[in-house]
């Protein structure tokens, strides 16, 4: 009911929502992969399709500075350098203005993707974020803002920072145990993300 209210308040009072996206891996397993991801690495963010005449790793720099502390007791550090970042299979996805029906699995190959199709709205700027192991989505968050006046626009940081917190709700340590979303049937048996990952 809250995120309805804001929503509806969005033009005029500036609010930032997020809403977690469903991925099958539950709250303790992410922080483990997020843990495990960013062990003696920073974690790599990637920019994508950014309404400001940037470089994509410049606006990712920026983006990675926002995200930094924003997960509850995770002392986990982002970098916009896939040579810093060594998972960089690992990865923060921050992609702008998706099409309504963009799945967060599909925010994850955008990473990997030349063209990306852009929804752009005068009134308002959103944002999918994505925790990816390469295209295999472990979080996601939509996040929706006013329209961005610039990428120094403190909104901005807020956007990031809220869509960190649906991805990774609560504290690192809260929560040890949960479904991690890795074995799928179909169309064969198989893991979709290495469970040993997620295990520190």
């Amino acid at each position: 009911m809250r995120r309805m209210a804001c929503l509806a308040l969005l033009l005029l009072t500036g609010c930032v929502t997020a809403q977690d996206t469903a991925t099958g891996v539950q709250a303790g397993p992410r922080h483990r992969f997020l843990a495990f991801a960013g062990y003696n690495s920073p974690v790599l963010v990637v920019s994508v399709n950014a309404p400001f005449q940037l470089t994509p790793t410049d606006v990712a720099a920026r983006l990675a500075e926002y995200a930094d502390g924003a997960v509850m007791g995770s002392d986990v550090t982002y970098t916009a350098s896939r040579a810093a970042a060594t998972k960089n299979n690992y990865r923060i996805v921050a992609r702008f203005d998706a099409e309504q029906a963009t799945s967060t699995g599909e925010v994850c190959r955008s990473a990997y993707q030349t063209a990306v199709l852009a929804a752009r709205y005068a009134d308002r700027t959103n944002l999918f974020m994505a925790f990816c192991d390469q295209d295999e989505p472990i979080a996601g968050a939509k996040v929706s803002g006013p329209k961005l006046s610039g990428l120094g626009d403190p909104v901005l940081r807020d956007m990031i920072r809220q869509g960190m917190k649906e991805m990774f709700p609560g504290s690192a340590g809260q929560n040890r145990s949960g479904s991690m979303g890795s074995f799928e049937l179909a169309p064969r048996p198989h893991f979709r993300l290495n469970p040993l990952d997620g295990i520190l």
